[in-house]
């Protein structure tokens, strides 16, 4: 076997692989795939090791890396494996790919188009089609199981059953069960039913249905829990309950971990019939909740593991195995070791409802100890979800916004990983969410479980927001499951039941199974045959690999410590390599190495070394020059290896041991280069008298030339060479030079296309080689495209004006406005320049006037006016200025009560012609109150004063009359302030016969704030002048 390979490039390298074509006799089959190399690859179609040539039936398109084999009107002879195979100087690479032509099925007579009924689902010819998937269970031990799915597809697909992975048949006794073949009603296909008699504790698992046929593979799972019976109480109360597990016959275990550590207990138990597990604690059963967690590792073993534990946990912990044949005890004590330093008042356990709040509140020490809150092991963070008080040694979180996935394990840690530890408890929909993450390896099943409060309601299960198939649902009762069989890198993603406004979330995460790599080829040797080759040979490893694999050869330069890809190939024996392979003479050693899908073996090198030289082929040779007098040219050509070559010009050889030299005194210059493959020589500065002279090259294998021809030189631009994109500000001074090769050379200026118009705002200047176009004072309007032509050549200019930026006065800081129901919200927005275009938005969505909402300009003033503001009209608000942005943070309370003070019903005593005053505070100083006395409306007279300051309402009688007597309501919606008024002639006296009780009296005090007293009449100081 022969190959190629080069030092520069890269060899081919797949990046996508044609895939597997499934095509009807008479249809049209199409293999694609994207392949890269440097020099780009030549592609060549494969069948049976022949190359393909293309013909009626049969082409090969290609788009840039892209290659295709396009097969029309298949035959059955057409089927079988196709082969893309790349080459080029640097290797060579393969993929291959199936196609599979089917024969039609048989043509049947047509009913009429309105008699003509759509295809169940499976009623074709095709891969197997779950028609009805096996439901999950949850039943007591005792109870008889049947499990049933109906599977359609043609041809009539095998049916088989396994729980856990493993066939039945390995798992039980075949009186533990029976399967039930059947048809599937109304379809092509077929049934199986799986009845398991009288179910035990272990019989518990994922069991899952397969679906085979000629045409594919299909499977569908259901989950069945087994718990146990609900035991029946003494029927004498005086006796003492019996021992749920014997006593211990020897000392049990010791095991001691650190307070807010994780206990694991492992139990490995075998028996036939398989036996029944129970954790027990302190002589009492363990039902699995948030820190104590039951299952049954990959290895069979049954795990007991206590998460962040707590004193109240230590205690003896036995794991109880029984079944037929007996029973088996096996027993820890746990010991929970407690920090020196403890938090002073720990957690307690909280409930909360869906969408309200939750606080977890506890002590540390000293208030200088820094605390962190967690919810399991993710660490929260300070945020309007989670608050997080500090106020003195107290520790506070609340939880806001309560959903089914806060339910939880939280935790509060000091320095030291000192924890406390209290469960959250979320009451909504969802009793039992999904847990935060889960792991599954590929293939292995995956499980999803969540409990509801009700009964009988239907979830939603989704995946990344698009839904799940109802096949792998199940619902019965308060449980609901979905069960995924066999799972793939696609199922993973997160997964969320949804029940109305409740939900839960999970992220699957699928893992890959660890394979080990291939091992590596054996018997490699080395022979140094014909002249300037080695050929090189090995077998196949031992044991061979079980997946697909191939042999890649590489090579090293003696004295070198880089190892190079030679090529791949896909069959041991023997590979000649020849001089071609190499990039440069010299000494060269190989190894070669097993490659698969599951990684790379060792290297096996090959013993001793081989002298090889490279053999220059032209890759891209020389070609003719046409340049204009007094430029540089340049000729270049690509050899396929790195050799040293000889340039000469007109006959003489030109001197490569200096980069820069000159043909005679006062003559040519010219430049050397060679950079990897590429060799080149410049002609600096060629004059009329160099055109017709001839350029050759010469290297062992390799000859070619050119000529030279020099042309008159015309006007060329000097600068700019590229288009020139300039940004201006208005009346900024704009200035567009173009400079030509020669002097005084007449250019015209163009805008858009258009011949510009010399004007006092567009000025066009000429000053020896340079061209200019001036705009004094530039406008938004002088934006556009420019060019400065002359004679076939052009300069262009992309001309930007902008106005200047704007920025925004006030505010510059986070503005927070707090109002209530009805309140006018005014947020104002200042900015430098009058013209500015200003654009307000409301949670990033733009803002549009309406009744609501009023949008007011007045200078470089703006304003958001909310009139009469709700509820939801709360929220972020932004003012945009150009690349400016202020921000408002809104937030409208719905109040429950307007009248601040009084709370209670006021009593007042005074003496005729006394001044009395009553006063209400309100919430809001805008809002609007009414004054009744004995039900009627009060009339401001000289006698009754009305009076407002700020939030302050009163009602005032300068000289109070006996007839001022009465009840005096202060009124706001459907709220009132009372104030009862008694009008004596004078005080009477502490020991009268006729002593009134207490009366309230108003005690006069600061605006902001209104203090109310109880004293006896006789005690009053204020509150009547």
């Amino acid at each position: 076997m022969k190959a190629g390979s080069g030092d520069q490039g890269s060899p081919p390298c797949f990046l996508r692989f044609p895939r597997p074509v499934r095509v009807v006799s008479g249809g049209e089959a199409e293999l694609k795939c994207v392949v890269l190399g440097e020099p780009p690859p030549i592609v060549v179609w494969e069948k049976g090791g022949q190359p393909l040539a293309a013909s009626e039936r049969l082409s090969f398109p290609a788009d840039g890396a892209e290659h295709g084999l396009l097969l029309s009107d298949a035959l059955p002879t057409d089927a079988g494996v196709y082969v893309c195979r790349a080459r080029n100087a640097a290797g060579e690479a393969y993929a291959a790919a199936a196609v599979t032509v089917l024969e039609p099925p048989p043509l049947e007579p047509e009913p009429q188009p309105a008699e003509r009924p759509l295809p169940p689902p499976g009623a074709g010819e095709g891969a197997p089609v779950f028609l009805t998937g096996p439901r999950s269970q949850w039943v007591l031990r005792g109870a008889e199981v049947v499990l049933e799915c109906q599977v359609g597809g043609l041809p009539a697909p095998t049916l088989y059953w396994e729980k856990d992975g493993m066939a039945l048949d390995e798992v039980w006794d075949s009186s533990h069960f029976a399967l039930e073949p059947g048809r599937a009603e109304g379809h092509p296909g077929a049934s199986l039913a799986l009845r398991i008699l009288a179910v035990r504790l272990p019989d518990s698992g994922v069991y899952v249905c397969h679906a085979c046929n000629a045409h594919g593979h299909a499977r569908a799972g259901a989950l069945l829990q087994v718990h146990q019976p609900p035991e029946s109480p003494p029927e004498d109360p005086d006796e003492a309950p019996r021992p749920v597990v014997e006593p211990l016959k020897c000392a049990p275990k010791t095991f001691w971990v650190n307070e807010g550590k994780h206990a694991k207990f492992r139990c490995y138990v075998m028996g036939k019939p398989e036996p029944e597990i129970e954790w027990h604690w302190e002589g009492r059963p363990l039902l699995p909740d948030r820190r104590r967690l039951m299952y049954r590792d990959r290895d069979g073993g049954f795990v007991l593991k206590v998460l962040y534990c707590q004193a109240k946990d230590r205690g003896l912990y036995v794991c109880a195995a029984r079944n037929s044949a007996g029973q088996t005890l096996s027993a820890v004590q746990l010991h929970v070791k407690e920090p020196r330093l403890r938090f002073t008042r720990p957690l307690q356990d909280v409930e909360g409802r869906e969408h309200g709040i939750a606080v977890l509140e506890c002590k540390v020490p000293n208030s200088r100890i820094p605390t962190a809150w967690f919810r399991e092991d993710q660490r929260l963070l300070p945020c309007r979800k989670y608050e997080q008080i500090e106020e003195g040694t107290v520790r506070r979180l609340i939880i806001h916004r309560l959903k089914a996935d806060d339910d939880g394990v939280y935790l509060c840690e000091m320095r030291g990983r000192v924890r406390t530890v209290a469960n959250v408890t979320v009451k909504g929909p969802i009793l039992k969410r999904l847990p935060r993450k889960l792991d599954v390896f590929e293939g292995e099943n995956a499980v999803l479980l969540v409990e509801t409060r009700e009964a009988g309601i239907e979830g939603h299960w989704s995946r990344d927001g698009e839904d799940l198939p109802a096949t792998c649902q199940s619902s019965s009762g308060h449980m609901h499951a979905l069960v995924l069989p066999g799972v793939t890198r696609e199922d993973a993603g997160e997964v969320t039941f949804s029940l109305g406004n409740s939900r839960t979330t999970t992220l699957l995460r699928v893992k890959c199974v660890k394979h080990n790599p291939p091992g590596p080829p054996v018997l490699a040797e080395m022979f140094k045959g014909h002249k300037n080759t080695v050929l090189l040979t090995w077998k196949p490893p031992e044991p061979a690999p079980e997946t697909p694999f191939i042999y890649r050869l590489e090579r090293q330069e003696v004295g070198s410590e880089d190892w190079i890809q030679c090529f791949s190939i896909e069959k041991a024996g023997a590979v000649e390599v020849p001089g071609d392979c190499v990039p440069s003479e010299g000494d060269y050693r190989f190894r070669v190495c097993t490659v698969s899908e599951h990684g790379r073996s060792p290297h096996v090198v090959f013993h001793g070394s081989a002298h090889l030289v490279p053999t220059a082929r032209l890759v891209a040779g020389l070609e003719d020059v046409q340049v204009y007098d007094g430029e540089d040219a340049v000729f270049s050509l690509d050899l396929s290896t790195i050799i040293q070559g000889t340039w000469f010009l007109n006959g003489a050889e030109l001197k490569s041991n200096e980069p820069e030299g000159q043909v005679g005194p006062g003559a040519l210059r010219y430049h050397i280069e060679q950079k990897g493959l590429q060799h080149r020589l410049i002609l600096q500065a060629v004059k009329h008298e160099d055109s017709g002279a001839l350029v050759g090259f010469n290297c062992p294998g390799v000859q070619d030339s050119a000529a030279l021809t020099i042309q008159e030189s015309p006007v060329h631009i000097l600068s700019p060479q590229d288009k020139l994109s300039l940004t201006f500000t208005t009346s900024e001074r704009v200035v567009l030079t173009c400079e030509l090769s020669r002097v005084d050379f007449p250019a015209s200026w163009y805008k858009d296309g258009q011949k510009v118009e010399e004007s006092e705002s567009l000025v066009v200047k000429m000053d020896g080689r340079k061209h200019r176009l001036i705009l004094p004072e530039a406008g938004v309007q002088d934006s556009g495209e420019f060019e400065c032509r002359t004679e076939g050549v052009s300069a262009f200019f992309s001309v930007t004006v902008r106005d200047p930026p704007v920025h925004i006065l006030d505010p510059r800081e986070h503005v927070f406005v707090h109002a209530i129901t009805s309140e006018c919200v005014m947020l104002t927005c200042e900015v430098d320049r009058e013209d500015a275009p200003v654009h307000w938005y409301k949670d990033g969505e733009e803002v549009e006037e309406s009744d609501f909402v009023v949008l007011e300009n007045e200078g470089p003033h703006h304003r958001l006016v909310l009139p009469a503001a709700q509820p939801p009209d709360g929220g972020e608000f932004q003012c945009v200025a150009g690349d400016e942005r202020a921000s408002f943070t809104v937030t409208i309370t719905d109040v429950s009560s307007w009248i601040v003070y009084p709370s209670g019903k006021v009593y007042v005593a005074a003496v005729r012609l006394e001044r009395v005053v009553l006063t209400c505070e309100l919430c809001r100083p805008w809002a609007e109150v009414r004054w009744t006395k004995d039900g009627e409306e009060v009339v401001e007279s000289p006698a009754l004063l009305l009076q407002k300051e700020d939030t302050i309402r009163r009602l005032v009688l300068p000289a109070v009359q006996l007839e001022d007597s009465g009840e005096y309501l202060c009124e706001i919606d459907d709220e009132s302030a009372s104030f009862t008024v008694t009008v004596t002639e004078s005080y009477q006296s502490q020991d009268s016969s006729n002593n009134n009780p207490e009366l309230c009296v108003l005690l006069k005090k600061p605006k902001t704030r209104r203090l109310w007293s109880r004293f006896p009449p006789w005690r009053r100081t204020a509150g009547a002048e």
